[in-house]
């Protein structure tokens, strides 16, 4: 019995440590990466013009009060995506693709939840 109660303790303590995921707040972004959030384009496929993937990037919509009715949205997902390119100093993000997550997402500690993902980059001249 003693075993299982350290086992969810322990469980517990790293769930408090994870803490919940959530999209970067636009307080932390320089003037320049302001800037550069407005202009940012996000494209579902790939483009043309010749360019250099920088990282993935990941937004999110989340339900976290399973006792209070929330509205999950594909756009606050993006503009998720779209903070994290601009603290990158991306010009765009291709190759979204965006999931909605009906059930418990545990790994970001939503109800439910949309994540998309994407690759930033950055033009090449």
């Amino acid at each position: 019995m003693k075993i299982l109660y350290k086992s969810l303790l322990f469980i517990l303590l790293l769930l408090l440590i994870s803490g919940c995921a959530s999209n970067p707040s636009i307080r932390t972004l320089s003037p320049e990466q302001r800037v550069r959030l407005n202009t940012i384009k996000v494209f579902k496929g790939g483009i043309e013009r010749p360019y250099k993937i920088l990282g993935t990037v990941k937004g999110l919509s989340c339900h976290r009060n399973a006792y209070q009715k929330q509205l999950l949205t594909e756009d606050e997902a993006i503009e998720g995506v779209r903070l994290e390119a601009a603290i990158l100093g991306a010009d765009a993000v291709i190759n979204t693709a965006c999931q909605v997550n009906s059930g418990t997402d545990w790994v970001n500690n939503c109800w439910s939840s949309i994540v998309c993902v994407g690759d930033a980059i950055k033009y090449e001249d």
